[in-house]
């Protein structure tokens, strides 16, 4: 009875002593510092439209994984700075949060900006990571890189459609911008590869009247209108005015932001007909369902495929923090080799020899009443 006694009250000693120990532990966890993840983005100027449903993505992301312990013990922390839109405030932004909050790692947006920071981020060795779609750009940088859909992996299925459907003139309006300046001899290439003529007009992104240029669209009676200028304001309202001036062609759109509220109440009706080229992020999918539901209490809404985007991009970061460290030379190197990230588009994640992840999911997309249907692909 006396060695019973004695070994139930070892068994309850231990008990507790383990109890206390896993408190103890857990306290460790939840007071280690945060790793921090820096995030340039637009929060003011004429690409901050859609900057919130886009953060919303991300900060899911953190939310999940400081649940599951963070990385290493650490809670991640997501640590915002203004571009303003702007390649200087790309770059300022930048170098505040690894001067000052001492970020390893930049989550960020845009070409036009994504390029100002691109040789920063070789000087300072600290990588930048974002969802551009403009095909080659991240490549030129030893720590950029992109997870993203690309319009070199549209192009060919816009080539194929127009070719099919006997287009024989496209007018393009390109955002006057680095993308932009990149996207216009792709898109004069895929349009001359069709069989079709070409022209085009680069629109600021600060105005808002484009009547002159679309005069001027109209005069070329083109049968394909095709727009690309980063999803922004003047995006928004180049579409809406091209029909309002009476410009009946069929519209197409190389990104997918009809899954943007935003930008699909900025263009209206309009959309109605539309053929976007690009992801769309299905949330009926058993890899999309709990983030779907947990965006749409977060936000009001359904996510789009961006904010499905940057939830895929953080979990990446953290699988990097994970493999290189809490430093920009090794979460760089662990970005460069990285494959099977889980992506909430189902699948995992690889990273390109040319520093964009490989995506295999490219469709066009037409809106029939007011819902995107999949086109076939063109014979």
């Amino acid at each position: 009875m006396k060695r019973r006694s004695y070994s139930l009250l070892g068994i309850l000693l231990f008990a507790v002593c383990s109890t206390s120990l896993a408190g103890a532990q857990a306290v460790k966890r939840a007071t280690l510092d945060p790793y921090k993840i820096g995030v340039t983005f637009p929060l003011t100027g004429p690409l901050a439209s859609n900057a919130a449903e886009y953060i919303a993505g991300a900060q899911l992301a953190v939310d999940d994984i400081n649940k599951s312990g963070g990385v290493k013990g650490h809670p991640l922390q997501l640590v915002v700075e203004d571009t303003q839109t702007t390649p200087q405030g790309g770059v300022a932004s930048m170098r505040k949060l690894v001067d000052v909050d001492r970020v390893p790692v930049i989550l960020t947006i845009f070409t036009n900006v994504v390029t100002a920071q691109m040789p920063l981020a070789d000087q300072l060795k600290v990588p930048v990571l974002s969802p551009i779609e403009t095909p080659g750009v991240v490549g030129k940088a030893q720590y950029a890189f992109a997870d993203s859909a690309r319009y070199d992996l549209a192009a060919p299925l816009l080539q194929a459609y127009w070719k099919a459907h006997r287009v024989k003139r496209v007018f393009a309006f390109l955002g006057n911008n680095a993308q932009g300046l990149v996207y216009s001899p792709l898109v004069k290439a895929t349009v001359q590869a069709a069989g079709a003529e070409y022209q085009e007009a680069l629109i600021n992104l600060a105005e808002t009247d484009f009547r002159g240029v679309i005069t001027r669209a109209k005069d070329f009676n083109p049968d394909a209108v095709f727009f690309e200028a980063s999803g922004s304001q003047a995006e928004t309202t180049a579409i809406r005015q091209v029909r309002e001036l009476g410009i009946t062609a069929q519209y197409y759109e190389d990104s997918n932001f009809f899954q943007t509220r935003t930008w699909r109440e900025a263009v209206g009706p309009y959309t109605e007909g539309m053929i976007f080229g690009g992801l769309k992020i299905d949330t009926n999918a058993p890899s999309v369902k709990a983030f779907a539901q947990a965006y749409r209490a977060k936000t009001g809404i359904a996510p789009g495929y961006v904010p499905g985007e940057f939830y895929d991009m953080i979990h990446m970061i953290a699988r990097a923090m994970e493999v290189g460290g809490y430093n920009g030379e090794g979460i760089r190197n662990a970005l460069a080799t990285q494959k099977g990230v889980p992506s909430i588009f189902g699948g995992t994640i690889t990273m390109g020899a040319d520093h964009y992840t490989v995506v295999e999911a490219e469709s066009l997309w037409q809106v029939h009443h007011g819902v995107e249907v999949r086109l076939p692909s063109p014979k």
